[in-house]
């Protein structure tokens, strides 16, 4: 497949020419379209929110012996902090720490022999404006984010995309930029594809659409081809609050509520946050979305292919937003076996 066959035209320019702009956004619900002067991300400079995330159990596997879950909690760091942290469970649970990001989480082992019953984290989370952030990089930590995945993988596809995005650059803070302009012109974000974000570069490229998780993955495995560290961080979305609006809602309890970001480490700025499948869906400011992010979000974990802790007796997950559970080391069946309900109620909102 040959990338650099596509017509002059960019499908940016094709929208603006054929005046398809705001209006088309507007009338066909195109994701992430307001009022352009409610719709700046940079004006979102603090949200506030409560969360209440259940894990409801239910139908157990009747020749089961041993049921083990895996729930993430949320770290506290530049961006955020998390507060009045509450755990609800009928049954005894511990606090554990994944071996390679450190991602925290809630493990609880019993039998299946019990009637259902929930789990619930509540907690309170202020999240802040994030930047680029300054920070060294040592060989060790360097190599632990520049491992590619199964799926997150650099095919030859993939490849020749590298190659014609990043062209000669050799910084990474510029490849990086490169790449995330070349990633908005070549996929279309599109919530409908069949069942959740695949994360699979090869997927990726042939059908040039996809989430959170397809952009994302894609810019992953190009910057690591070119040598530039990755962090892949994954979290929720809460909506744009337009006019400074406090909100409420429920987010789906399954894999197309969670969202994810990356940030970049550049030996010259640090740390370089990212969110290209956001900076795609029309705001009015999408170019914010390299080197910023609004805080209309929070984070509750760290990499892809997960292996939890203690390890689980499945795959590694490819990605740690929601809760997982297994029973005798067989991944139990989301909607029949269990199903995860966040909730959220924003308390604050401040906006320049």
């Amino acid at each position: 497949m040959r990338f650099d066959s596509r017509p002059t035209l960019s499908r940016r320019q094709f929208v603006r020419t054929a005046g398809l702009g705001g209006a088309f956004a507007a009338a066909t619900g195109w994701p992430g379209f307001s009022r352009a002067s409610d719709n700046d991300p940079a004006r979102l400079r603090l949200m506030e929110f409560d969360v209440s995330y259940r894990t409801r159990i239910m139908k157990l596997p009747s020749d089961g012996k041993k049921v083990d879950i895996w729930i993430p909690v949320p770290p506290n760091d530049e961006a955020q902090t998390i507060s009045k942290l509450e755990i609800v469970s009928p049954v005894p649970y511990t606090l554990k720490e994944g071996s390679r990001f450190g991602t925290k989480m809630v493990h609880v082992t019993t039998g299946t022999k019990r009637d259902s019953f929930d789990i619930e984290l509540r907690y309170h989370v202020a999240r802040r404006r994030a930047g680029i952030r300054p920070e060294a990089l040592d060989e060790t930590s360097k190599q632990e984010y520049l491992k590619l995945t199964d799926k997150v993988r650099v095919t030859p596809d993939v490849a020749v995309f590298a190659q014609q995005a990043a062209a000669d650059a050799t910084e990474p803070y510029e490849i990086g930029h490169r790449v995330f302009d070349a990633i908005r012109e070549t996929l279309y974000y599109d919530k409908t594809i069949p069942g959740c974000g695949t994360g699979d570069t090869q997927w990726i490229m042939t059908y040039r659409r996809g989430k959170c998780d397809d952009y994302h993955a894609l810019m992953m495995a190009v910057l690591i081809s070119r040598g530039v560290p990755v962090r892949w961080e994954q979290g929720f979305p809460l909506p744009f609050p337009e006019g400074g609006e406090k909100v409420e809602g429920e987010l789906e309890g399954d894999c197309t509520g969670s969202h994810c970001w990356l940030s970049f480490h550049s030996p010259d700025h640090g740390w370089v946050p990212v969110d290209v499948s956001e900076a795609d869906k029309g705001f009015a400011n999408s170019d914010y979305f390299f080197g910023h992010l609004p805080p209309n979000r929070f984070q509750v974990s760290v990499g892809r292919a997960v292996t939890l802790n203690p390890p689980q007796g499945g795959d590694p997950l490819s990605t740690f937003a929601f809760a997982y559970a297994e029973a005798d080391g067989i991944p139990l069946i989301y909607l029949a076996n269990y199903e995860n309900i966040i909730k959220y109620d924003v308390t604050r909102v401040e906006m320049d």
